[in-house]
């Protein structure tokens, strides 16, 4: 059994996903009324919309869609286990964003790279940090570290 009383035989009819459709956007609407007022247009001249609007308006619901799904085959602990994991290394993916691939790619091309020394580059870093960067404690260590010395890159560089 699902939420709001619905049967999995639900999601296998034109019925069902109707219904689950309603849920949805009455879930949005309650969510966020003015965001459900932009989803409700998109859904009446889905032509209307250029490409950058439709991502963007894309990218808003999906967490709503994400709870409402959760809700509704009952995983919302799970879920959430999973969202504060990702929060968690949220930092490390910054990091491999706007510093591994904006600065250091950029300022070292890959001929160039290739001739470092890779594990002398660790141990020095790795002295640097106090620590290990091996695994998500380390990387999410390096990346703490990194985005410590990119808020003053003078005294960093």
């Amino acid at each position: 059994m699902l939420a709001h009383g619905l049967q999995f035989a639900a999601l296998y009819s034109i019925e069902g996903a109707g219904r689950i459709d309603r849920l949805f956007v009455d879930h949005l609407r309650a969510a966020d009324a003015e965001l459900c007022g932009r989803f409700d247009a998109a859904r009446e001249a889905p032509d209307a919309l250029g490409a950058k609007v439709e991502a963007a308006l894309l990218l808003a619901v999906a967490p709503h869609l994400e709870d409402f799904l959760a809700a509704l085959f009952g995983i919302t602990a799970e879920v959430q286990a999973l969202e504060a994991k990702h929060h968690e290394l949220a930092p490390l993916f910054a990091v491999k964003r706007q510093f591994v691939q904006r600065k250091a790619a950029n300022a070292h091309k890959a001929d160039e790279a290739a001739t470092f020394d890779g594990p002398a580059l660790r141990s020095a870093l790795e002295a640097r940090l106090g620590a290990g960067v091996a695994g998500n404690a380390g990387e999410l260590a390096f990346a703490q570290a990194v985005t410590g010395w990119l808020q003053d890159e003078a005294a960093h560089a």
